[in-house]
């Protein structure tokens, strides 16, 4: 066995130039007890800094009067396991980031050194010593506390204190007599579930059959398996089945899910099945929760994680198995910092390190992910039929050129005004979906023709009334309506386009016995806000939930069975390469929000562009009809999946910011990128965000680039942001 004579360490700090592993002496006081994934205290130059133990080394790397010393260990026990050290080098190297940075996500919640935020949290805490005291008749307070203690054996002192109705000093005067002890204990700020009930399923034939192919998978090769199942198909009861037997074998699971939202309506059913096993992890949380869970993952208290992107990392010592949820979501890729990964891939190498499966499960796979799996590079198992043979729902596309010609200037069709209308007087629900919030998407001055745009951004600003307040949703950059044109001082300002705001407003006044209830970024900012929204909702306090994107995943409501969906073609209008993709996958997957229950559904969807081919492969639920025709554009422009595709994004001040994006792209000439794999360099479609402009490069290639994390230096003030198969182009 190697001694532990010097350490490898990677210190915490962002910056290129130390992006690289420190060598220190162990001391001897540590050799035994110092492990990988050892947050450690180590000097560096004048500082003390926290670092991170990656390797071992009986071997000196660098000149001796050169070595330093490790401090001391900053926790008794290493707190990044050695395969999330091994996760975070993949990162680093695949993403072009900094080591520093990946491991950042493997670290529990604001615990970094110097900078901590939250701790173990402390209670007095009540334990019956004495279940049988011989206390004084004259003491009711103290025998009603005996008696709230006796079956349960220790409280914490608030809770004793209220439900007992006795005073501190009761207490007191108990811990005296020797009847009880308080003592301040660590506590947990738990994550309640709502409980649901979890009948007995039996499952179809196909579901059976995609359960043994996961099965069998997990015994062979341990390929992703891709999960392709029609919307109401049942995929959930397969990951829960799957999850049974990972946990029967000893192993642990952790479950994705692309949205916040969804996480409290999966947890419920999951709790329901596998008890106190479960827990959640997610940005929603406080800090001090995300770091009580985190904690409880670690000591491997719990064996099921559920949570958004970041849960990908959650520390379960005994990991078996993986599933991203509804996999094709954009959410999965994280688009900010230096290390801007697919949580697809990251799930995929995470399992591979530890031996574990990855279950990828959608209604609307990614392109990727479906032509993976006709090639073998995944397995493919698919659930072609709703549970208990419920109809798909009927989709009508309305064109909504001719309404308009016809003389309706209603934002709702007559077919959609027609369903609605038959909704009133029933228990019946619907969902509404318009993929752009606020009230007015922009105000225009009808003298001068001018747009109020951000001050910082390229992009107008979107009216919200309730707020009477313009907003920019790239910067947050707020402003009074002004009564006159900043222009031309005229006061002809009008609001044009729609967003979910106006769309309540008019649907309360056109249909005011139809009550309704907003999801969007604008009424879910207060933490909890997406869970009673959804509550709201599931206990039928609205008949209609109105909202962006976020209605489209994943939920589960019975009762509805009326879909709605408003401008059905905005999303082909942006200049991405998944356009097309993106409105095939949204309009399935809101229309599999109906008829879920035993009614049968109806989707209504409004489009100016109805002919157009998303629209109409969604409108028969027809993936691979979809699929067939995408796939072929992408062959004849070399996208993925044939290709790659890399996005180098320049911004900071107009004119460093070309010249940076000219010298990256001639540096890419001279390392051989051919010129008709090169893009640019031009304006990014959305030219500038929070007051810096943006260039960009893209590039083309048959393999992940590399070396870009050795491009040439640019001016200071630029900053330049590698991003591997980019999932927009804005």
């Amino acid at each position: 066995m190697e001694q532990k004579l010097y350490a490898g360490v990677i210190v915490d700090v962002r910056a290129e130039a130390v992006n690289r592993i420190f060598q220190y002496a162990v001391p001897e006081s540590l050799r035994d007890t110092l492990q990988i994934g050892h947050r450690v205290l180590v000097p560096f130059g004048s500082r003390k800094l926290e670092g991170y133990v990656v390797e071992f080394s009986s071997e000196l790397d660098v000149e001796p009067q050169k070595l330093r010393s490790i401090l001391k260990p900053l926790d008794p026990e290493p707190v990044i396991l050695p395969s999330l050290v091994e996760l975070a080098r993949w990162l680093a190297e695949t993403y072009a980031g900094l080591f520093s940075e990946a491991l950042q996500h493997m670290l529990p919640p604001a615990t970094r050194y110097g900078r901590e935020r939250v701790g173990v949290k402390t209670a007095q805490v009540v334990t019956l010593l004495d279940p049988q005291p011989r206390l004084r008749p004259n003491a009711p307070a103290q025998r009603r506390a005996v008696e709230v203690l006796r079956p349960r054996g220790k409280m914490l002192a608030a809770e004793l204190v209220a439900v007992a109705e006795i005073s501190p000093s009761t207490l007191r005067a108990l811990e005296k007599q020797g009847v009880v002890r308080v003592e301040k204990e660590r506590v947990e700020r738990k994550v309640e579930p709502d409980p649901v009930a979890d009948p007995a399923v039996e499952l179809t034939p196909k579901q059976q059959e995609a359960v043994q192919t996961i099965l069998a998978e997990m015994e062979g090769p341990r390929r992703p398996v891709l999960l392709h199942g029609v919307t109401g198909s049942g995929k959930t009861e397969v990951y829960l089945q799957v999850i049974a037997e990972v946990l029967r074998q000893g192993k642990q699971a952790i479950v994705l899910v692309p949205e916040i939202a969804l996480t409290p309506q999966i947890l419920n059913r999951f709790a329901a099945r596998f008890k106190d096993r479960v827990t959640v992890l997610h940005s929603a949380l406080s800090l001090g929760e995300r770091f009580d869970q985190w904690c409880k993952i670690r000591e491997g208290s719990v064996d099921v994680v559920i949570g958004a992107r970041s849960a990908v990392f959650a520390p379960l010592p005994r990991l078996g198995l993986i599933v991203l949820d509804e996999e094709h979501e954009r959410t999965y890729k994280q688009e900010d910092g230096s290390i801007r990964y697919q949580t697809r891939e990251v799930a995929i190498k995470r399992c591979a390190l530890v031996g574990g499966q990855v279950i990828l499960g959608s209604a609307t796979p990614a392109v990727e992910s479906y032509h993976k799996a006709l090639q073998g590079e995944y397995v493919l198992a698919e659930l072609p039929e709703r549970v208990e043979q419920r109809p798909l729902p009927a989709v009508e596309i309305v064109d909504m050129r001719e309404e308009f010609s016809q003389g309706n200037r209603s934002m709702f069709s007559r077919r959609l005004q027609e369903e609605l209308a038959a909704l009133v007087g029933t228990d019946s629900q619907a969902i509404i979906l318009l993929n752009r919030r606020g009230f007015a998407s922009f105000v225009l001055c009808r003298e001068c023709g001018q747009v109020l745009n951000c001050p910082n951004c390229q992009v107008s600003l979107t009216y919200h009334k309730g707020i009477n307040r313009l907003k920019c949703h790239y910067c947050l950059h707020q402003e009074e309506l002004p009564i006159k044109c900043p222009h031309c001082a005229s006061r002809y300002l009008r609001q044009f386009g729609v967003g979910t705001e106006q769309l309540q407003e008019v649907l309360a006044k056109e249909f005011p016995q139809l009550r309704s209830i907003r999801l969007d970024a604008d009424t879910t900012r207060r933490k909890g806000a997406h869970a009673a929204i959804l509550r709201q909702f599931a206990q039928g306090q609205a008949q209609v939930l109105i909202g962006t994107q976020m209605v489209a995943k994943g939920l589960d409501f019975p009762k509805v069975t009326l879909v709605g969906v408003l401008a059905a073609d905005l999303s082909l209008r942006f200049p991405d390469i998944r356009s097309s993709e993106r409105t095939f996958q949204l309009l399935t997957q809101v229309a599999g929000r109906s008829g879920r229950g035993e009614l049968p559904g109806k989707v209504i969807v409004q489009a100016y562009e109805p002919t157009h081919f998303a629209i109409q492969t969604a409108r028969s639920h027809d993936y691979l009809a979809f699929y067939r025709k995408e796939i072929g554009f992408r062959r004849a422009l070399g996208y993925p999946p044939f290709r790659h595709l890399t996005r180098i994004l320049c911004s900071g001040p107009q004119k460093e910011v070309e010249e940076a994006c000219r010298a990256i792209a001639a540096y890419l000439l001279q390392q051989g990128i051919a010129e008709r794999d090169l893009m640019g360099p031009f304006p990014a479609p959305l030219g500038r965000i929070q007051g810096r402009y943006r260039w960009q490069v893209l590039v083309k290639s048959d393999l992940p680039l590399a070396g870009l994390n050795n491009l040439p230096a640019v001016h200071g003030d630029v900053q330049v942001t590698v991003d591997f198969d980019p999932q927009h182009m804005l």
